[in-house]
């Protein structure tokens, strides 16, 4: 997977573990992140699996709770405080470990205070580590100032980001 990515993106991953990119597409909102993982794949899987266990390592997550579990992942309901709004939406999660891939959308059937939250999580053996490749669309709606959009996915998500990888990194201990 690395090889098929651009030398400099490389050599930046390769001496941060985290870069952030944003896609050209500007009308997608969507972005892509890169991150090395230093455990194995399988524990890396293991625990990004465990959706709610997020709160660990996303401070502005007020609450997360699991209201259903299904065969292949759940229906969680996230609380979080950005600024000065609070926000509740329920993701729909799917845990594919057969292709290493974690993928979420807002759960149908629910009123959400964003308009569109999707992703996922593709991750890669890479030499005893893992390489980690996260895409996201957040779309806040109307009812949310649109500085909020690009809070949540460029200048907040660099930092979740980083936190997520010490928190794998520290088999599942604190983010921070």
């Amino acid at each position: 997977m690395l090889d098929a990515q651009p030398p400099e993106l490389v050599r930046r991953l390769l001496a941060e573990k985290v870069v952030l990119e944003g896609r050209a597409d500007a009308a997608s909102r969507g972005t892509r992140g890169y991150v090395i993982f230093e455990q194995p794949v399988s524990h890396a899987f293991r625990l990004l699996s465990q959706t709610i266990r997020q709160k660990e390592y996303r401070p502005e997550l007020e609450s997360i709770e699991t209201l259903e579990s299904l065969p292949d992942g759940t229906i969680d309901e996230h609380r979080l405080k950005m600024m000065f709004l609070d926000i509740r939406y329920r993701l729909r999660s799917r845990v594919d470990a057969a292709r290493r891939r974690i993928q979420w959308e807002l759960a149908p059937g629910f009123d959400h205070d964003l308009a569109r939250v999707d992703g996922s999580w593709e991750l890669y053996a890479l030499e005893g580590r893992t390489l980690g490749v996260f895409d996201t669309v957040v779309e806040v709606g109307a009812g949310l100032p649109s500085f909020l959009q690009d809070y949540v996915t460029r200048k907040n998500l660099p930092r979740t980001l980083e936190r997520c990888r010490r928190w794998v990194d520290g088999d599942g201990r604190s983010g921070d």
